[in-house]
């Protein structure tokens, strides 16, 4: 879903793109203009295209629902959103999404700003990736941050992934640390699988740590992932609205990869 500041449906392609501009650097920083509209009949549009190509961004927020009934707004022959890459924590993450002949409707948030949904489509596809190297990088920054709040260095972090089925995961996470004159080895494993809303479940999460300071690890770091087994945590950067994806895949060889399709079934 796309929130725009405003409190009614902009009544025009032009002030429809101003206003998705100024909603979309709400959440990154972009390298230039971002959006595109061209319209046959207002609101019936030829195009929406979101080019988010080099853009940096933060965690993206998880969408809330809108508040009340959701109205008709829009019609759009050809939308397009394309990321390749978005950088988060200068990870390179690689997005796309098409579809032809998209509704779109309007609803509102808490503060009855107008909240732009995909409702409908003949059909679209949607596509995420990140290189496993990438992955690893971006682990790496989160780890080292949270392990300097103990004195820990992190040096290290590798990742094996492999498939189990077209939507679940088997992950080995080695983390190699020290703290003054010790060293530790890190090994977390567990399972990942992904429902057709793009939802991650992770379980089957568990520790194990070479030498004592590895050991020690261990008995912190168990708690902590005990929290996590069977959480759900949303993979969908993407505001895809009310459309209900199918064929959702998830695959890893030396990248991460999640494609789906949504849309009519023929």
């Amino acid at each position: 879903m796309f929130p725009i500041q405003t409190n009614s449906l902009p009544p025009n392609a032009e002030a429809l793109r101003a206003a998705l501009e100024q909603s979309l650097r709400r959440v990154v920083r972009p390298t230039g203009p971002m959006v595109t509209v061209e319209e046959k009949q207002y609101p019936d549009l030829a195009v929406i295209r979101v080019s988010l190509d080099g853009a940096d961004a933060g965690e993206p927020p998880r969408p809330l629902p809108p508040v009340g009934a959701v109205e008709p707004a829009l019609r759009v022959a050809h939308f397009e959103i394309s990321g390749r890459p978005i950088l988060v924590q200068q990870a390179k993450v690689k997005l796309s999404c098409t579809a032809r002949d998209v509704w779109i409707g309007q609803g509102r948030d808490q503060d009855g700003r107008v909240l732009l949904l995909l409702q409908d489509a003949t059909d679209g596809n949607v596509e995420a990736s990140i290189a496993l190297a990438d992955l690893e990088a971006l682990v790496l920054a989160g780890a080292k941050a949270e392990a300097a709040k103990h004195g820990v260095t992190v040096e290290d972090v590798r990742i094996e992934l492999r498939s189990r089925s077209e939507r679940a995961l088997d992950v080995v996470v080695e983390v190699r640390a020290k703290k003054l004159f010790l060293n530790a080895a890190v090994r977390i494993s567990g399972s990942v699988a992904i429902d057709e809303q793009l939802n991650a479940r992770l379980s089957g999460l568990e520790c194990a740590g070479e030498g004592t300071l590895g050991t020690l690890a261990c008995g912190f770091i168990a708690p902590h992932l005990q929290r996590f087994n069977g959480r759900e945590f949303s993979l969908m950067a993407l505001p895809l609205g009310e459309v209900r994806l199918r064929e959702v895949r998830i695959a890893a060889d030396r990248e991460l990869r999640v494609t789906a399709q949504f849309g009519r079934v023929a």
